[in-house]
Parts: C-alpha cells; structure tokens; sequence
C-alpha cells in the first residue's frame, strides 16, 4: 500500500512513503506448556489505519508495572499472542479521515488503549484515536516523551476527574498565597504517578507533601513537594510527621500505597478541614478480583468526605474526546514552556528484545524510583529469534 505523505524528517520536504507489509513486534501470551511468554516477532501484520485515528512509528517505548501485571495476571492476555505496551513516543506517519490534530511528520506521545486493536505499543508501527494523542514539544527529546504516558495521564485523571479540580486552571496562574493553600498528599512521591502528580499539584497551587524514599526526596523537592517525609517511617512515625508538617490541615490526599494513608484519614482529628473515611465500599470490585495484595484506593476529600475509587481510563480518558484532548493540549503548553518535566529516564538495551528483562526489574523491584526504564526500537536485534 503506498500513501502520499510528508516525508518523516524533520525538514519540511515531500515524498511518498510505502507503508511495510509487516513489521517487528513483541508478543506476550499466557504460555502453555513449553512456549515463551514473550516473542519477539519479526513479520507481524502492520495494524490498518481507521478514522480518526493516526498511524505512528513508535521510535521508544516506556515500560510499566501494569504491562508485567497483565501477563503475570491473565489481565487482557490468552494464549494467542498479543501486542502489550502503554506508553510511547515516535513520530505521525498517516493521517485518518477526520483527523485535523496532527500532520504527517509530528512527533508525539501515547498512552495506549489496550483494549483497542493494534495500539499496543510493544511494536514498531501503531494506531490510536487522534484525540488521545498528543505534540512532542521541540525541547522533550523522544526518549523523554516516553517517560509521559501512563503516569502523566493518570495524574490527570485523577485531579481533574476523581477529584474534580477544574481543568481550565492547568494553565493559569495560581493568585493564592501558596502559604495557605491546601495540602495535596502524595503517597509514593518518587514512582512515575507521583512525579507528575506533584508537579500538576504545585503548578495548580497546592502544598505538597508526600512520602519517598530517602534516596530520592532531594529529586522530588526539585519537583516542587513542600513537605518530604520518610516512607518507610513506622506507620505511627509517618502519620504524626504529616500531622505536624501541614498542621492537621490536610485536604485531599492521593495514594497508591493505601494501608498507613488510610490509617492517616482515620486517626485525623475532626474539624473544618477533616479528612474522614467512607466506610461504604460498595462500588468497588471485590477483593478477590484484584490480583495483587490490597486495592488502588484514592481518597477524595475535597468535599469534606473520602470517596474511595479507582481512576478507570475507559470511563475518563478512552473515548471521552473533550477531556482527553483538552488536558493533551494542557500538558503540551506546560512541557513546552519547561513548567511541567518529564521524568528521568533510564535506557533499557537492545530495543524490543530488552523489554522483557526490563520488566523482570520493574517486577523484581531492582528500577530505581523516579526513573522511568525506556527502550529505544532501533536498538532491536535484526534477528527472527524469539524471547525464551
């Protein structure tokens, strides 16, 4: 199939490019007795470009604890080979009817629908709706615009959807003394969430105090969190430093590891600014259905109560255009004008065939915090030798 495009470099030339029959990608199966995992494939059908979509050759790709959870969990994932991988960064290749976002020749970066054929981003060529897409601003480099995905839409979703903080105010400019703003807690400070989330909650105007490693809390000061405390404190430690830090004035707490913020949320006295606990914990799936220990909890307290939840992409983000695109183009104009970093990046060797070892790290525990392992696809071995 040969499309009449604009020519991939940077320079504003025309050409024609000749869309691959078949491209390399990485298949991840539920492995029934004998096969691998993972697979490295080497004529893998190119996936077709549909309306309102755009077709991207994925130049790096970010890797994820959600892309080893899937596997490990049978999350989206039979026997029969799939394309895995969220997050990406390369450059527009073709355009679908409707799209009027992007040109041939932009570079972007996704956050794949996993559920949406041929988005997966463990692949040399993929496809997503244009409004859940966003520019490469010229001073991110694409190994950084890797880094974004996941963690930087789920940042956004949780302060502009699961806490309802207006999304008009991503770009203006906070007028409140920040002396006496709220507090926004931020539970794992230095995972890829939580650099974004602080980032997004100073830039909003918030205090920030969360709860990082030792090692890592000069990183996340310089990301704008007022207040640093200890993690692996004792429970009793931790909660009484936050107490004294922000003067039993907290009001809305985020967290991704549960058990000590919620002892926190209980254990706070009452008051005007309370955060209290909604024991109703009807709406959230069983405890069974989680596969990994404990649940994603979020509290919610910015009306004086915690809602308890867990910020769903297909029900905030996939498939809701107005938002998506909105809070895409917000994020733009803050990396573009430096008040928004990405996070750093550590490189994973030898493209494709690298990911599966990188995953075992994120899986292991051995990625440093506030990095984010990212593979570059032009590492990939030329070789038809699949994973074991």
């Amino acid at each position: 199939m040969t499309l009449t495009l604009t020519a991939l470099s940077h320079a504003a030339t025309v050409g024609t490019y000749v869309k691959p029959a078949s491209h390399r990608a990485l298949l991840a199966r539920v492995p029934l007795q004998g096969q691998p995992a993972w697979q490295l494939v080497h004529s893998h059908p190119v996936p077709t470009l549909g309306e309102g979509q755009v077709l991207i050759k994925t130049s790096h790709v970010g890797l994820n604890p959600f892309d080893w959870q899937c596997l490990e969990y049978g999350l989206g994932v039979g026997p029969e080979g799939k394309v895995m991988g969220r997050d990406g960064a390369g450059v527009v290749i073709g355009t679908g009817i409707g799209v009027h976002r992007f040109s041939v020749g932009d570079r972007v970066w996704f956050c794949a629908n996993s559920s949406l054929a041929g988005a997966g981003a463990f692949q040399e060529y993929s496809v997503h709706f244009a409004t859940e897409v966003a520019h490469i601003p010229r001073n991110v480099s694409d190994d950084e615009a890797a880094t974004l995905g996941t963690g930087l839409v789920t940042a956004g979703v949780v302060l502009f959807r699961t806490l309802d903080f207006p999304l008009h105010a991503l770009l203006g400019t906070s007028t409140s003394n920040k002396g006496d703003a709220p507090w926004v807690l931020v539970w794992g400070g230095s995972g890829i969430t939580g650099v974004y989330l602080i980032q997004l909650a100073s830039i909003l105007g918030y205090r920030v105090i969360c709860a990082a490693s030792p090692v890592n809390h000069t990183y996340v000061r310089s990301l704008g969190a007022d207040v640093v405390v200890d993690r692996w404190s004792a429970p009793s430690e931790l909660i009484e430093n936050i107490r004294t830090a922000t003067n039993d004035e907290s009001t809305t707490s985020e967290v991704q590891r549960p058990q000590p913020a919620k002892q926190y949320c209980r254990d706070h006295p009452a008051g005007e600014n309370d955060i209290s606990s909604l024991e109703d914990t009807s709406t959230l799936p069983p405890a069974d259905w989680w596969p990994w220990q404990g649940r994603l909890e979020r509290f919610r307290t910015w009306t004086l109560f915690a809602k308890w939840s867990r910020p769903v992409f297909s029900t905030t983000f996939y498939n809701h255009p107005q938002f998506s695109a909105r809070l895409l183009d917000g994020i733009t104009r803050l990396l573009a004008s430096g008040r928004l970093l990405p996070a750093r990046v550590k490189a994973v060797t030898g493209g494709l065939e690298g990911i599966e070892p990188g995953l075992k790290e994120l899986r292991n525990g051995q990625a440093p915090g506030g990095y984010k392992l990212v593979a570059r696809l032009a590492d990939t071995p030329p070789s038809d030798t699949g994973l074991r």
